[in-house]
């Protein structure tokens, strides 16, 4: 909507004189009665109660320009600006850091065509990405609270509408503004926007030959926190926007490694590889949401009892049966159902980790009464090639003695005396090598015992566990499939 010529005329006059770039705080009571100066009301108080309005719409305006909220408040002789903050839990100083980074947004909107990777795909590179994070980084502010503000910021200077989407992956953000579905001729297929599929099923030979899941499922994750957050999303936002958000990731996903020659089949392309790989997104979509069931996150409770086997009656008396979580074996689940099983998969969950740590455990004992094994038995090789030599050394000083008529040398006598002794004390040594060794064996055969303990303790622990986990597999997948119902 056009604003009033009088207010333009006010903004146009704010731009001659004023800093550009001018944060809303920082405009003074000089630049309030410059303002007044020239428009030539600084001494006419009737003439400034007829303009007053208008003023305070031309100051707003002005502001508005550079995405930044603000009330005013004036007089002849004050002004009063009021900044709204873009998140209403933000400091000043948070807020004017904010600040600067919409100025670098601006300038990147301003310049779309630099950042398009398609008609309706910008990519923010690496660098500018890291520039905006670090200040959040610098006040040590969350990577969560740094990305919904930036997508706060986003949004009006990208002019996004509510079907349009921010993505922090792969290192930048990137913005997809939606596109309805390509129109194709008639005969054409439609899932693949007109696209030959036996074209799309070469190209995906040609650049994915091992498959794309490990790369859609590093980014899957952090795609569901950041757009498809069960704490926060309700059912009709998720109905309508799941696939939107499934696709643009995939796009994110092609965009990379796809010939520019090949990028106008793009959307058939993303429709084939989500048509591939749309029951495992779905899945670990379900077992997500499930994750917040667990931690009885209030919004995701809500979320998922609106699935049930009700009928609703509207005020016309018009049915509508609502979507209930069936599984493979016709089963139907409700919350208070469902929050059962994964409570006691969590408690199976834990005693498998707990059962693995002791096992974890007995092994390394295991390995180290081995070690030590291994240690002494070497210790008593070398202990006993000693005694071998001083019992070498005791026979031939023996022959010795008896050459010089048994004993008449005292030094002789002395050093023989001395080897016996030396021979007492290593054998001693080798006594207490033999227990330590002894005592090792007891304990390898006790660990030995006690592991083989633990790893069929171990198994019948995932005898008990298994039915729970087919049971929290058969939920997730109902989960899955009515998910996608709307």
């Amino acid at each position: 909507m056009s604003k009033p010529k009088a207010v333009i005329e006010i903004v146009d006059l704010l731009n001659t004189f004023l800093p550009s770039n001018l944060y809303a705080l920082d405009f003074s009571a000089s630049h309030y009665n410059s303002l007044l100066d020239k428009l030539k009301i600084a001494k006419d108080e009737k003439l400034f109660e007829l303009k007053k309005g208008t003023l305070i719409d031309g100051i707003v305006e002005y502001f508005n320009l550079s995405f930044q909220a603000v009330s005013v408040e004036i007089s002849l002789h004050n002004c009063t600006i009021t900044k709204h903050f873009t998140d209403d839990t933000s400091s000043e100083l948070l807020d004017r850091m904010l600040y600067k980074h919409s100025k670098l947004l601006i300038d990147i909107s301003q310049q779309k065509d630099a950042y398009r990777t398609l008609p309706y795909l910008l990519s923010i590179p690496e660098k500018t990405r890291d520039l905006l994070l670090k200040g959040f980084i610098d006040k040590n502010e969350s990577m969560e609270k740094a990305r919904k503000m930036l997508r706060l910021q986003i949004q009006p200077i990208f002019n996004l509408g509510e079907r349009d989407i921010t993505f922090f992956l792969r290192g930048r953000i990137w913005i997809r503004y939606y596109t309805p579905p390509k129109k194709v001729l008639e005969g054409e297929d439609k899932r693949y926007a007109g696209e030959s599929q036996e074209e799309l099923a070469a190209m995906y030979k040609l650049y994915f030959p091992n498959g794309i899941w490990k790369d859609i499922e590093s980014i899957l994750s952090e795609v569901l926190e950041e757009k498809l957050n069960f704490s926060i999303i309700d059912n009709a936002t998720f109905a309508k926007t799941f696939i939107p958000v499934f696709r643009g990731m995939i796009e994110i996903l092609l965009i990379d490694v796809m010939s520019p020659n090949d990028r106008h089949k793009i959307e058939g392309f993303t429709g084939y590889i989500l048509r591939i790989y749309f029951d495992k997104i779905l899945l670990c979509t379900a077992k997500n949401l499930l994750l917040f069931i667990e931690k009885r996150d209030k919004n995701a409770e809500v979320f998922i009892k609106t699935f049930s086997d009700d009928t609703l009656i509207d005020s016309s008396g018009k049915k509508t049966k609502k979507h209930a979580i069936v599984d493979e074996k016709q089963q139907t689940w409700n919350y208070v159902t469902i929050l059962s099983i994964l409570m006691q998969y969590k408690q199976a969950k834990l005693r498998t980790v707990s059962q693995n740590n002791i096992l974890s455990t007995a092994k390394g004992q295991l390995k180290q009464s081995e070690e030590n094994l291994k240690f002494e038995t070497h210790s008593q090789e070398i202990q006993e090639a000693k005694i071998d030599k001083i019992i070498k050394k005791i026979a031939d000083s023996e022959l010795v003695n008896f050459q010089n008529n048994k004993g008449s040398d005292p030094a002789q006598t002395k050093r023989h005396e001395d080897l016996l002794s030396i021979k007492r004390t290593e054998e001693n040594e080798l006594y207490l090598i033999k227990n330590r060794i002894a005592n090792t064996i007891i304990e390898l055969s006790r660990q030995k015992k006690k592991l083989k303990h633990e790893i069929e303790a171990k198994n019948i622990l995932n005898e008990q566990i298994e039915p729970l986990k087919e049971t929290y597999e058969r939920i997730a997948k109902a989960l899955a499939l009515v998910l996608t119902k709307r």
